[in-house]
């Protein structure tokens, strides 16, 4: 769907790994990603939308996914249906 895509400066996110952002541009969309999650103004289907494209910022999306099934907000995976993590949780042990 057209509203499913997440613009930056009204343009659709760059692939992750053919884009010509740069460095400032790239920590702006990564803290522009997270306030938007935080202010509730991203939604699963653009965060979806941007992982299935391998879009800039898919990484983002898969530790702000990964931290709310951490911490027990969310059950299940909402884009993989079913309880796993891209990540796994840090055990003492791990380096």
């Amino acid at each position: 769907m057209i509203s499913d895509i997440y613009y930056y400066k009204d343009k659709p996110l760059q692939k992750s790994y053919s884009n010509n952002y740069t460095p400032p541009e790239k920590l702006e969309i990564v803290n522009k990603i997270n306030s938007d999650f935080a202010s509730g103004m991203l939604s699963f289907p653009q965060m979806h939308w941007i992982i299935d494209n391998a879009l800039f910022g898919s990484f983002c999306c898969m530790r702000i996914i990964d931290k709310l099934m951490f911490d027990k907000k969310v059950k299940v995976n909402p884009l993989t249906l079913d309880k796993r993590t891209f990540n796994t949780i840090k055990k003492p042990f791990d380096f």
